[in-house]
């Protein structure tokens, strides 16, 4: 029987996958920068299309490399966070966070006046702002697939409008409208390319949804690929017959162009069609970038630079809810106030900035981790990446001078907040003791979402992960969630199968030797696995871990003698092969414990946990401690003598003390006696 890959829910195929890039970059501003494009440029405005997506083929190359390479949550910022500096990996991630905030604002604010100019002269437009985003917010939440079905739908009618307009207006296209090509000269070419640069900034978004994403080694190129060139070829169609079949001058007059053009030529159904086709973009692209918007904050969220709920995932449809419901508030902040007109600017300024960034990201990958497997390799390097960031900087100057007054107070907004983390931990240190108690319930309550690395992806690396993995629930209820996983392994079928099956980052190299461990880089993992089928490769390979500066390291082993070598060293050495992947699971989510085992598939279970010396419990008797009663203490073990728990018994700072129940229960006795004074 073949298996089936396991980890985060991916449901994400290739169709819905260029869904996300068309429902993004066929956005509104086809309906309506053509428009400035005419006042700009005139007819020169159709080259600047055909020239700046042919500019913006090495970005999207790039990316593609990327997304193939680390597929994980967060698209650009989780590139960068692996191999750039944290402060320049938090300012990328907050540009695009705030970029597309803010282009799902202005997709909003469009089509609520849309809906005022052409369905309801007296809508309110912060209500009709509310709505939409209230019900997108609802699709996202139940879960990328479920928005998707919706966004196709929309992307397919939107798609038939620009093709039946560029089809049947071609017939119109007056060869006198296009001549001269350049009426205002060249000057404005850069400057007009500049404007329409946010028109393309739609295949990116799918690298953010990778972890969703079926097969993503292969399906995040195609889909970038496919949508670059068909978004093109239709950018320009529809743009040479909206030049040629009206003239630029008209045109430039115009604040919704598209529509003004098919009225022009189809009368009062071309008119309606326009209306449908824009509204449509309008909701596609708020839906794409809300969800995109998301995954962002939740991998900001992940890393630590926000709050750790940011960081959760809706245990029911596995969807980052509380990222999603803080961007839908700050869109419809944005978007009701008005003011989103005057700094709608600033999109266009993060967004190249933290493009180029990404692109010169590439040479760092390349440079950093040359074992990493990547299922799609750049050419040319490493001039592409160079001409990536080039033809993305080279821009910002041609934007509007707010553009850097605005992105200059965002990028302070964003330093401090990165800068905060620590005069906040100040801050708890100053704190009452009380309310320094509560604060370390509630760290000892939250949940990690662990950086694993498995040196080894042979059988007991792929039952470790899987082990990590898992959804099923008695075993959800006792874990933290799901890990972020990265495999080295040596053989290049075993590094096929892994990928097949799993979709992460995945190192083709030998795992104990220090330059493959550096690529991996020890900022990107917080617990490396030695788990091999050899046990002095895991041993040499966790002794190498921790030469690095892994904090933690496990090493599987299954010979006694190989235990002192290595926890002299500060490695963690499991032994019991039977039980192998459970106490990686238990290690990993309970520090200081020492073994889990399951009784009755889940029925209860007995845990053991190591007593702090300045723990709450100690120098109290079992009787006096308030230990759950669906638990018992089943025994104390106190230098390596077993000790018959009775309610008179004292717990004593090193006790090792086993309790028996179920997973509920026994996790809140084990939090009882960690606590500390």
């Amino acid at each position: 029987m073949s298996e089936q890959p396991v980890g985060f829910k991916r449901n994400i195929g290739l169709f819905m996958a260029v869904m996300i890039g068309i429902g993004a970059m066929m956005g509104p501003g086809i309906f309506a920068l053509p428009g400035e494009l005419a006042k700009l440029v005139g007819p020169l405005g159709v080259l600047s299309y055909l020239v700046l997506g042919l500019v913006v083929v090495p970005t999207a190359l790039n990316y593609s490399e990327l997304g193939a390479s680390i597929p994980v949550a967060g698209g650009g910022y989780s590139f960068v966070s692996r191999l750039a500096p944290k402060t320049v990996a938090f300012l990328t991630g907050w540009f695009f966070w705030i970029g597309n905030v803010l282009a799902c604002s202005m997709y909003a604010l469009i089509f609520g006046l849309t809906v005022r100019e052409y369905f309801w002269s007296e809508a309110p437009i912060p209500l009709v702002v509310v709505v939409i985003t209230l019900l997108f917010l609802l699709l996202n939440l139940r879960g990328a697939s479920q928005s998707l079905k919706v966004i196709a739908v929309m992307n397919v009618v939107e798609l038939g409008i620009l093709a039946g307009f560029a089809v049947l207006g071609a017939f119109d296209v007056e060869p006198a409208n296009l001549d001269p090509i350049a009426p205002m000269g060249w000057g404005g070419f850069l400057p007009s390319m500049a404007l329409i640069y946010v028109s393309f900034v739609g295949f990116d978004l799918i690298t953010v949804a990778a972890e969703e994403i079926i097969a993503p080694g292969k399906t995040i190129p195609r889909a970038i690929m496919i949508t670059l060139f068909s978004g093109l070829a239709m950018y320009v169609v529809v743009v040479f017959v909206m030049m040629g079949a009206v003239h630029y001058g008209e045109l430039g007059k115009s604040d919704v162009p598209f529509i003004f053009a098919a009225d022009k030529l189809f009368g009062p159904w071309g008119r309606w069609a326009g209306i449908v086709a824009t509204v449509m973009a309008s909701l596609s692209a708020f839906s794409v970038t809300l969800g995109a918007s998301a995954r962002i904050l939740y991998a900001l969220g992940r890393d630590g630079h926000f709050p750790p709920v940011l960081a959760k995932l809706n245990t029911r449809y596995q969807t980052p809810h509380w990222a999603l419901i803080i961007c839908a508030v700050v869109a419809i902040g944005f978007a009701s106030s008005g003011i989103v007109a005057l700094v709608a600017s600033v999109s266009a300024f993060g967004y190249l900035t933290g493009q180029g960034i990404v692109n010169a990201t590439v040479i760092a990958l390349h440079r950093k981790m040359p074992n990493l497997r990547r299922p799609f390799n750049v050419r040319w390097f490493p001039w592409l990446p160079l001409i990536g960031a080039a033809t993305c900087w080279v821009f910002v100057p041609a934007l509007e001078p707010r553009s850097f007054s605005l992105g200059g107070a965002i990028t302070l907004v964003g330093a401090a907040i990165f800068l905060v983390r620590p005069t906040n931990r100040a801050a708890v240190r100053r704190a009452p003791e009380a309310a320094r108690r509560i604060l370390r319930r509630l760290r000892q309550k939250r949940k990690l979402r662990m950086r694993v690395l498995i040196i080894g992806g042979g059988r007991l690396g792929r039952n470790i992960a899987d082990r990590l993995l898992a959804k099923d629930e008695h075993r959800m209820i006792f874990r933290s969630h799901e890990h972020q996983i990265t495999f080295i392994d040596k053989d290049e079928e075993v590094c096929n199968t892994l990928e097949a099956r799993y979709g992460v980052p995945i190192y083709h190299g030998d795992g104990t030797k220090l330059e493959i461990l550096e690529q991996v880089g020890v900022d990107n993992v917080d617990v490396a696995i030695a788990a091999s089928d050899n046990d002095d490769q895991n041993v040499i390979a966790a002794m190498q871990a921790k030469r690095l500066g892994m904090q933690q390291v496990i090493a599987i082993v299954t010979q006694h003698e190989y235990r002192d070598l290595i926890e002299d060293k500060g490695i963690v050495a499991i032994s019991a092969p039977w039980a192998t992947a459970a106490l990686v699971e238990n290690y990993l989510d309970r520090p200081g414990m020492a073994e889990l085992f399951e009784i009755s598939e889940g029925i209860a279970n007995l845990i053991g946990v190591d007593v702090p010396t300045d723990a709450t419990v100690a120098g109290r008797a079992i009787k006096d401690i308030a230990v759950p009663k669906e638990c018992v203490v089943a025994a104390v073990v106190r230098s390596k003598t077993f000790v018959v728990p009775r309610g008179d018994t004292v717990i004593e700072p090193g006790d090792h003390v086993i309790f028996v129940g179920p997973a509920a229960a026994i996790k809140d006795a084990r939090e009882l006696f960690l606590e500390k004074t």
